[in-house]
């Protein structure tokens, strides 16, 4: 039996937008790829991982050891596309976002690579789209605007005395007065 060639069900790489432009990331090479899987060993993401999961997943990747060569883990993880990031003026806090979306791709495939792009590298973000149906939301209702602005509170921790509906002056005496 002979198979067809394999290149046939491969995306030839990842496509990411930054500011507007878009870079493909070409498939990683066979050590890179043992390196994040190696990486991941100890993690227990899958396809239903969280938000939360994939951040302290995140954030345990940044702290490990670095890859063979000389080369920085964004430098390998993007490949060509990061010279061509840095080349265009792309800055750093993308640059390492994009590399991080790439190690979720290598290791969890397009949808947890996804879930990472979408949460902007932070569970508790808020979605680009998100801010726009609030602002909408905000229109229709007419609760946006400086008059829906409660006004400030004292910080101070102490209250005003509280005033009658008096003035300050004595009008009259509750008592006799000898």
């Amino acid at each position: 039996m002979k198979f067809d060639d394999i290149t046939q069900y491969f995306d030839p790489g990842l496509e990411l937008t930054v500011k507007g432009k878009e870079y493909r990331v070409p498939l990683p090479s066979a050590e890179l790829g043992l390196w994040c899987r190696t990486m991941m060993a100890a993690s227990e993401l899958d396809d239903t991982a969280t938000g939360d999961q994939l951040q302290a997943t995140a954030e345990q990747v940044s702290k490990l050891p670095p890859l063979p060569g000389n080369r920085t883990m964004p430098e390998h993880l993007l490949g060509p596309v990061y010279r061509q990031m840095m080349t265009d003026g792309v800055e750093d806090p993308y640059i390492e976002f994009c590399a991080m979306t790439v190690f979720f791709w290598i290791v969890g495939g397009e949808a947890m690579a996804e879930r990472y792009w979408r949460s902007g590298g932070r569970p508790e973000a808020r979605g680009p789209d998100n801010r726009a149906s609030r602002r909408a939301n905000a229109q229709r209702t007419g609760t946006a605007g400086a008059s829906a602005t409660p006004t400030p509170a004292s910080t101070s921790g102490m209250s005003s005395p509280k005033r009658s509906g008096r003035s300050g002056r004595r009008r009259g005496s509750r008592g006799r007065r000898s």
